[in-house]
């Protein structure tokens, strides 16, 4: 079995890529800190056109890679028009707008400088655009003059742990990304067959454009199964039950054959007392809709988020949710599938209902001669 990273180490790379402020468009921060990561594992990234970074590592001859995707990006505001410290802002992403209904604070930021500065944004207003998706937009006042281009996240905090329970600004998706950059390090000691790519894409929360972008370039090997990391709204998959096998999203139903490989490694986890989940998670769109719909093989994991979109219970806009050991659970499951898709492993089970078994298909071959003799009399 797959020998995991030290939890404390899975939490302090947790912490180091969730903790950097990020919006669609602005994703660089994360970007860098997620680089770095890889630089303290001994991996080299490659960054595209786009600025996404990707890798794969491997060992030995493996029958089948997986693709783990995650993106660097959360919603937040960009800031369309400016008069000294006021502006408007849209809002990229999705919510309900309930959730700024009166005045909430920000922190706005500029790319390329260190310190953003505080702000507050009212009047919201819905007024969805595409084709870079934004659900509406309001009025910021900040401390300092503002630029067009400057972007804003809500003032929340940015990583906090309350026991087994992880509070992050943007859970979605650097959680995710965290997860794929653990399930690197729990491979770098494998010896078994293996191949995994990873790639940490921008821009899905206005459109799922970076992960289009690399399933338009063919940017990974058209035989690798895309395996989507997301961290999606706890509303159908319970926090603590373990990491989701995602069978599909709001808009597709993923692949069988590649979800075969995740079910291979979750009978493994079940074994270790590791506890996992499958379900259909219609609250949103996940990357791998975006490969399905080109023709890609692709599945999906998720980590149960409560407070998703830091939408909170009680309409106030919170840190989002996760817990440890979902965390530690996808991690686990990650590294076990890509094992599994290797060596092209099936379900313990599965070979059972392959072929019927011969006595049973003889046995209804004569119940059903005899049924025809008897009723073919007048």
């Amino acid at each position: 079995m797959i020998r995991l990273p030290d939890e404390q180490d899975v939490l302090a790379t947790l912490e180091r890529v969730a903790s950097p402020p990020t919006v669609p468009y602005h994703e660089w921060r994360a970007l860098d800190a997620i680089a770095a990561e890889l630089t303290r594992l001994g991996i080299v990234p490659t960054r595209d056109r786009y600025g996404q970074l990707s890798v794969h590592i491997g060992r030995g001859s493996a029958k089948r890679s997986l693709a783990f995707v995650a993106h660097t990006d959360h919603p937040g505001f960009e800031l369309a028009d400016v008069d000294g410290a006021r502006g408007v802002a849209r809002f990229r992403g999705g919510i309900d707008p309930k959730y700024f209904v009166g005045s909430f604070p920000l922190v706005v930021h500029r790319d390329g400088v260190a310190d953003g500065h505080r702000a507050m944004g009212s009047g919201y207003v819905h007024d969805p655009v595409l084709p870079d998706w934004s659900a509406g937009y309001c009025e910021i006042r900040a401390e300092r003059p503002l630029a067009v281009g400057d972007w804003a996240v809500l003032d929340v905090p940015a990583f906090e742990r309350r026991g087994n329970e992880l509070y992050l600004r943007s859970a979605d998706d650097l959680a995710g990304c965290a997860l794929i950059l653990s399930t690197l390090a729990a491979l770098r000691d494998e010896t078994r067959p293996f191949s995994v790519h990873a790639i940490f894409t921008r821009a899905e929360e206005a459109g799922l454009f970076g992960a289009r972008l690399v399933a338009e370039d063919g940017s990974l090997p058209r035989d690798a199964y895309i395996v989507s990391v997301e961290a999606s709204n706890s509303r159908y998959a319970p926090a603590g039950a373990g990491i989701v096998i995602r069978a599909g999203d709001y808009h597709n139903t993923f692949s069988n054959e590649a979800e075969r490989f995740l079910r291979v490694a979750q009978e493994r986890l079940t074994a270790r007392g590791i506890a996992t989940q499958r379900r259909l998670l219609p609250g949103g769109t996940c990357e791998s809709s975006a490969f399905v719909r080109l023709g890609w093989v692709a599945t999906g994991i998720a980590l149960p988020n409560t407070g998703y979109h830091n939408a909170g219970a009680d309409g106030s806009l919170v840190p989002e949710m996760i817990r440890v050991e979902d965390l530690l659970s996808g991690i686990a499951l990650s590294a076990e599938a890509a094992i599994a898709a290797a060596a092209d492993e099936e379900e313990s089970w599965w070979p059972d209902v392959r072929v019927v078994p011969e006595e049973i298909r003889e046995r209804l071959v004569r119940s059903a001669s005899i049924h025809d003799t008897d009723t073919s009399a007048p």
